[in-house]
């Protein structure tokens, strides 16, 4: 008689052993998958790209036959990493420049471009990025006079780290036909003593736009695929690349559909009349792994560049105020197309001016509470008296921690001790709409989204900068920093149903880590590492 049950119950398990198929199965591990109980689980299966079942290891390793399995050997399991804002295929068209990241002198520049320059004489263009001059000792800004003793017939263009200050030799203006007289709109052409120094400012480098753009289809596959493979290997599996022409919109979507591009973009498309022309033809983009619904706008310039638009003036510049990009009426303009188009319209704003000025842009044009999730990005200094706006309006801040920690050691200089308190709050900003989108904004500041945490949690930079963190009142708690790289950044994107979270029916896009992020410990931080990406169920890195 007591067979009976055993019987029984050995039927039962004989029923359900295998019953169900899953292409991958993982398994030993402490899945997080970011929902509002702060459930771990030990397995997951995964069929068609999708998560099928999430549950304890021999409940889920028992029900599914699958034709891999994964072993994550008791490692901690994230959704997969999203960046807000970035620049993915500037990240990866710099890798063919002349990588001027980290330079500590004008000297070190010059040497590094020269050097570049003796290995690719093919190239007409000497182009390279990433000068910060508040790296150098007296951290003046340079000119062109030794760039044109080194190349008097090779046109040379640099940009500075942030993309809003280029030095061009007299070669390149001569090449492009630049009248270094000439007022530019948004812009600035920085003279000495009635002198061109070859220093351009915000919309002053738009002359060269075509030098830009000339790269041909098989450069850009290239940086591409570059971009791709450094982004799989810190853990990203979306990115949001902020500005992007059609063409190149295209052809991500082609190498997409190829199966080269597995990376998930979303792309804003570049305010430019006719690409709002053409994308009111097209209407929006929504497919797995390719999204185009919001357009790139720039209300300002960079802190770094003194361009950012600041409602008094500069501590360390009595007669300046910044750049504004665009007139107010371009502005409305663009904001009214998007409300008409359904597209989302995200808008560059560094400075405490630049910020009130399109708040009260999106204040007249959204007219109140609503679900078209506009967003200010950077949202670097702003006003105390600006932050409800965002919660009036349902603007979502967008903002790149390392930035705070990176511009921390000169930010005061520029802002003085007053406005510098405003500037990167973070916990500020997340306060007034309960979540906030966080990103990079790679090349300008590094790929790493671990860096993206260390900076949002510990308010520190990659060397530890400052102790006790930088300005730490305005730093996010552990889970909030997760969920601005993962949950919030699918909501910033309308991804919500399919990414951010790790739940059954969604895409199987997650990162396996060497510790448990939750733990917020400086060192302990400082030490963890990507072990391996997946994207739709299966493993990039």
């Amino acid at each position: 008689m007591k067979l009976a049950p055993l019987l029984a119950l050995a039927l039962l398990f004989s029923s359900c052993y295998h019953s169900q198929t899953a292409d991958l199965v993982v398994h030993n591990a402490v899945i997080h998958p970011m929902d509002e109980g702060g459930t771990t689980y030990q397995a997951m299966a995964v069929r068609d790209g999708r998560i099928v079942e999430l549950g304890p290891e021999r409940q889920i390793l028992n029900r599914y036959k699958a034709e891999q399995r994964y072993d994550a050997m008791g490692r901690h399991i994230f959704p997969g990493f999203i960046d807000g804002h970035c620049h993915f295929l500037g990240y990866g068209l710099n890798k063919q420049k002349v990588d001027l990241h980290g330079a500590a002198s004008w000297e070190e520049v010059l040497e590094r471009t020269r050097v570049f320059a003796e290995a690719h004489p093919d190239k007409v263009w000497i182009m390279g990025r990433g000068w910060d001059q508040n790296l150098w000792e007296g951290k003046e800004l340079p000119d062109n006079a030794q760039l044109n003793a080194l190349f008097p017939d090779r046109p040379v263009l640099l940009q500075r780290v942030d993309g809003h200050a280029a030095l061009v030799n007299q070669a390149a203006m001569d090449r492009v036909g630049l009248d270094p007289m000439r007022s530019v709109e948004g812009g600035l052409v920085v003279l000495r003593d009635g002198r061109p120094t070859g220093l351009l400012l915000d919309n002053a480098t738009t002359v060269f736009q075509k030098v830009f753009d000339d790269a041909d289809e098989a450069t850009k596959r290239k940086a591409l695929l570059d971009a791709q493979r450094d982004c799989f290997g810190v853990g990203l599996t979306m990115v949001v690349d902020a500005g992007l022409d059609p063409g190149t919109i295209d052809l991500i979507q082609r190498m997409q559909q190829e199966g080269a591009l597995k990376m998930r973009v979303y792309a804003m498309v570049s305010d430019a009349a006719e690409h709002l022309e053409l994308y009111a033809q097209r209407g929006a983009l929504r497919e797995d792994r390719l999204r185009v619904h919001s357009v790139k706008v720039y209300a300002d310039g960079a802190l770094g560049s003194h361009g950012a638009l600041l409602k008094q003036p500069y501590s360390d510049k009595h007669d300046h105020h910044g750049l504004q990009l665009a007139s107010r009426e371009h502005f409305l303009e663009v904001a009214q197309w998007c409300k008409a188009n359904a597209f989302q319209m995200n808008t560059h704003c560094i400075g405490d001016s630049a910020n009130r000025l399109l708040l009260d842009v999106y204040a007249e044009v959204l007219g109140g509470s609503n679900d078209l999730r506009w967003r200010i990005e950077h949202a670097q200094v702003v006003s105390p008296e600006d932050l409800p706006k965002f919660a009036a309006y349902s603007i979502i801040p967008s903002v790149q921690p390392t930035h705070a920690t990176s511009d921390g050691p000169w930010a005061l200089k520029r802002l003085g001790e007053a406005r510098v308190k405003h500037a990167y709050a973070y916990e500020d900003l997340r306060k007034t709409l309960g979540m906030l989108a966080l990103g990079t904004d790679f090349p300008v500041e590094g790929i790493d989204p671990l860096q993206t945490y260390r900076s949002a949690v510990l308010r520190q930079g990659v060397d530890g900068w400052p102790e006790g963190g930088y300005q730490q009142e305005n730093a996010l708690s552990p889970l909030d920093a997760l969920r601005g790289m993962t949950i919030w950044n699918a909501l910033a994107t309308f991804t919500e149903a399919d990414l951010g979270s790790l739940e059954a029916g969604k895409f199987a896009d997650f990162v396996v880590l060497d510790r448990d992020l939750m733990r917020a410990d400086a060192e302990w931080l400082r030490k963890a590492k990507v072990v391996a990406t997946f994207v739709n169920g299966e493993q990039v890195k």
